[in-house]
């Protein structure tokens, strides 16, 4: 007779953490979010003084920035899901994960989305710098953008660039992949600090563009990692937190560092510093280094509190806590984006007498000028327009707003332009320094002083 062992109740299952209300509103969560950042943003143009004020641009130019904010969150999207899959997620025998399949195959839509919102950018653009509506826009100038001026080259390689990680992340299998995409990815981010913004045109270039390239790698790196472990399942996050813990702490304090010395650098010293106070340009400086103090007190409490309960499989605090502070990432980026485009203001003169002498004012009417875009002679009904003097042998950019053909024709002979009514184009300055007096052969009433330096 066998003794039957009597039935041993199996130990309850643990409790399974609902979800927060919000990740179960994740559209709802998209759409409030987007909304408050596109609020931000105007907000920000208009306190940085970026964009034109004028009714006839001003729309425009507000979609400009729209886009731009857009392409920076899709551009934070997709180097954080390729980070994941590249760095913090294990490759065992060098080949990913299901999780890190999954981030790669996400990686591939936020990149989709990047190469859109740029190409979108690039095109609302080109139609605030030549002033006309974006329906009104002709195919030549947006080719003589996107080929002959920096900031047009630098939205063409991201488009390229962008829709390769597109087609190809999806496809990603081994660690070594994902992390040569990481790298194009990467290389898309810094496209534009080399030929644009208000880095290329710094005195000290090279130091400027590193400063800023490291700035904005950095930013990107700390922003796409908390994204991606906050989409990512549970237990994925689980083991890519500890990597994720470290890197943070480094791109922090380089985000940083790096920050302070491009506005430093920018602003050329103390004397830029002291100018920017109290301008617009300096009240989003402010905003933007408050920001970015607050995230460092956020990361603080991170490392103090939820990761290790993150760590003892207790995933809620963790969550909660990521989402508020991506919510505070992605309002320092729009306004870091508006701080970008606004001017930065000069030094202000050595005393209220006068002592230092004032740069020239350019002509108002001149150059459309809009953060790192500007047109160097601009033609309307009654005249010419310089904007401002030209580097010896640059590319010197021309937009005609009139129906009229028109020529940009030397006295000395050291350039003739025709240029078509309303067309957009570059010739090239003359290679030596000096004052360069020019006429159009269609009236002899319009003339003009081209300054070369």
């Amino acid at each position: 007779m066998s003794i039957r062992e009597p039935d041993v109740a199996a130990p309850p299952a643990a409790p399974a953490t609902a979800p927060p209300a919000w990740a179960r509103r994740p559209v709802l969560v998209v759409v409030a979010g987007a909304v408050a950042l596109t609020g931000l943003l105007l907000w920000a143009y208009a306190v940085g003084g970026a964009g034109p004020a004028e009714a006839s641009g001003g729309a425009t130019a507000r979609l400009a920035a729209v886009a731009t904010l857009a392409s920076r969150i899709t551009a934070v999207g997709t180097v954080g899901m390729l980070l994941a899959a590249a760095v913090l997620l294990p490759a065992p025998g060098g080949r990913l994960v299901p999780a890190a399949r999954r981030a790669t195959s996400a990686a591939a839509a936020w990149a989709a989305g990047w190469a859109v919102a740029t190409g979108i950018g690039a095109y609302l653009s080109t139609s605030v710098l030549v002033g006309v509506a974006p329906t009104s826009l002709s195919w030549s100038a947006f080719q003589v953008f996107l080929v002959q001026t920096g900031a047009g080259r630098s939205a063409l390689v991201v488009v390229v660039l962008t829709v390769l990680l597109a087609a190809t992340s999806g496809r990603c299998t081994t660690s070594v992949a994902a992390r040569l995409l990481l790298g194009a990815a990467l290389l898309a981010l810094v496209v534009p600090v080399v030929l644009s913004g208000h880095s290329a045109g710094a005195d000290d270039h090279l130091v400027t563009v590193t400063t800023l390239a490291v700035h904005v790698i950095a930013a990107t790196l700390w922003i796409g990692g908390l994204l991606a472990l906050l989409v990512s399942r549970r237990g994925a996050e689980e083991r890519a937190v500890g990597r994720y813990s470290a890197l943070a702490l480094v791109c922090f304090l380089a985000t940083a560092a790096s920050g302070v010395l491009a506005a430093w650098l920018l602003l050329a010293g103390s004397d830029g510093l002291g100018a920017a106070v109290g301008t617009g340009y300096g009240w989003l400086l402010l905003a933007k280094t408050a920001g970015l103090a607050l995230l460092g007190v956020v990361g603080w409490q991170h490392r103090r509190r939820t990761l290790p309960a993150l760590r003892a499989g207790l995933p809620g605090s963790f969550r909660r806590f990521a989402a508020v502070e991506l919510l505070v990432m992605l309002a320092t980026v729009a306004v870091a984006v508006a701080l970008a485009a606004s001017p930065p203001p000069t030094a202000r003169a050595a005393d209220p007498g006068g002592s230092a002498p004032a740069a020239a004012a350019a002509d108002p009417m001149a150059g459309h000028d809009h953060g790192e875009l500007s047109v160097g002679v601009l033609v309307d009904e009654e005249r010419f327009h310089v904007a401002a003097p030209v580097t010896a042998g640059s590319r010197v950019s021309v937009f005609n707003g009139t129906d009229q053909q028109v020529t940009i024709t030397a006295e000395d002979g050291s350039f003739d332009v025709v240029v078509p009514g309303g067309s957009l184009l570059t010739f090239e300055a003359p290679a030596e320094s000096g004052q360069y007096a020019f006429t159009s052969r269609h009236s002899p009433e319009f003339t003009d002083v081209l300054t070369v330096r």
